[in-house]
């Protein structure tokens, strides 16, 4: 494991535990204040329902598939190319994404360990499968097929750049 990756996953892990910490003062906050300064000007009018309304949004993947595919499909021109500036967006893009969707991952994780202490709901990662498969692809895709390590096929990589402009539609189907 190379230390550019190791990096990246110590940020992905470090991403998800600030994430997870800071929605679960908020949600303890939200609560408190409901149960003792509803009567406070402007406390009053806190949306108290809204972030735990925002978690099913995070187990509809369509936009992580859809980012996925175009990165893949923009990978594949890329590999026709020939410029550092593309594969560098590229590689800030998937590492990117990655550490978004390892935030909105510790978001959940954090409002799961609220609803546990303060209602006693089970913890259910099933929903949150297709965000972990899109944490994944990133992850692949900012290190092993990362445009950098793929341009190092030789006159190979033109061939992987058409699989890959396939690929990039198809994976919209599939996922």
């Amino acid at each position: 494991m190379s230390q550019d990756f190791t990096d990246l996953l110590k940020v992905l892990a470090t991403a998800a535990l600030v994430f997870a910490g800071g929605t679960l003062a908020m949600l303890y906050v939200i609560y408190l204040l409901a149960q003792y300064g509803a009567n406070l000007p402007m406390v009053g009018s806190l949306p108290l329902s809204a972030p735990p309304e925002l978690v099913p949004m995070l187990a509809d993947n369509r936009l992580f598939t859809t980012l996925a595919a175009a990165h893949v499909t923009a990978a594949g021109l890329a590999l026709l190319l020939t410029s550092n500036t593309i594969d560098m967006a590229l590689l800030i893009t998937s590492k990117a994404v990655s550490v978004v969707i390892s935030a909105l991952l510790g978001f959940a994780g954090g409002h799961m360990i609220y609803l546990q202490l303060t209602e006693g709901t089970r913890f259910a990662l099933a929903p949150l499968t297709p965000v972990f498969i899109a944490l994944a692809l990133f992850l692949v895709l900012s290190s092993v097929l990362s445009v950098q390590n793929l341009r190092q096929l030789g006159n190979l990589r033109f061939v992987v750049a058409a699989g890959m402009i396939v690929m990039g539609p198809m994976l919209l189907v599939w996922l």
